[in-house]
């Protein structure tokens, strides 16, 4: 009888642990670039908008849910955006965060130091993982927004376009 007692008490911390380790957070280092495209010529107006940001989390401050990081992957990337005549990089950040599902997802405050990009981005995980960017160019009368949301998959890069501003965006799992 002492035996089945063992067994049980054994074969429930096992099942402990391992539903544990299910619901342990993958953590991923994110490391996002945004820039403004200089020689656009478009006759697209925006419409004003008020821009509220809702993200709770910041890339500069350690959380439980966000580590700061050293930008590592896109610096030459980085580098060659900003000596070309085209582009001028506003924003070049990374951090590290666990993906959640969609509805624990937490957004990221992205803004550059100039206050020349606001916005947010959010990650998430359903069958695959997702980013959704909302970024604001604030430009006086007219700021461009660039909202856009798609599946990812980890190392690989992505291009976000907009006719006044980019992002590039590249998740990798730790």
């Amino acid at each position: 009888m002492k035996t089945t007692y063992f067994i049980r008490f054994f074969s429930l911390i096992i099942l402990c642990l391992l539903s544990f380790q299910a619901h342990a957070q993958q953590w991923y280092h994110v490391e996002l670039i945004v820039f403004e495209q200089l020689n656009t010529y478009t006759d697209e107006a925006w419409p004003q908008t008020s821009f509220d940001i809702n993200a709770p989390l910041s890339p500069s401050v350690s959380g439980k849910l966000i580590h700061p990081a050293k930008n590592s992957t896109l610096i030459q990337t980085a580098a060659r955006l900003q000596k070309s005549r085209d582009y001028r990089v506003l924003y070049h950040r990374s951090w590290q965060q666990p993906i959640m599902t969609k509805s624990n997802s937490r957004a990221v405050s992205v803004q550059s130091p100039d206050g020349s990009i606001k916005g947010s981005v959010r990650f998430f995980k359903s069958t695959y993982l997702h980013a959704a960017l909302d970024l604001q160019l604030m430009q006086g009368a007219q700021s461009p927004r660039l909202i856009e949301s798609r599946r990812i998959r980890s190392k690989k890069l992505y291009f976000y376009d907009h006719p006044k501003m980019g992002a590039l965006l590249q998740i990798t799992p730790l």
